[in-house]
């Protein structure tokens, strides 16, 4: 393995455990009711939100799409740099995937602190 397959192994790796990651806070936000801060928004905000049910149903779905993308991406990622090279117009296409749901991602979240902080 050379360096760059390496670096993009290592890629790989923290988006498969950033994706596990947001998979732990949409079940926290999904059936615990807990907003986890430094993940959906800033230190200290979660106890500022107006109305933490509506956060809940309106940022559950979009949190658990982008924490599947991230894991599917990441999993992709590492099948192709350890076990067989996946063909590159699928991995590039379903980077395209990730950071089209990244962006809109972010956008939802503005959204939901608008909402409801």
């Amino acid at each position: 393995m050379n360096n760059m397959n390496q670096m993009f192994a290592i890629v790989d790796i923290i988006m498969l455990a950033a994706g596990l990651y947001l998979m732990y806070a949409w079940y926290l936000l999904h059936f615990k009711n807990v907003i986890r801060e430094g993940v959906l928004v800033q230190a200290g905000m979660a106890k500022k939100c107006k109305d933490p049910e509506g956060y809940r149903k309106y940022m559950s779905p979009r949190l658990l799409v982008f924490a599947l993308c991230a894991v599917a991406s990441g999993a992709i990622g590492l099948y192709s740099d350890f076990v067989k090279p996946v063909n590159s117009i699928l991995y590039l296409g379903f980077m395209v995937v990730f950071f089209t749901v990244l962006i809109l991602f972010v956008r939802y979240i503005k959204k939901a602190q608008d909402l409801y902080f």
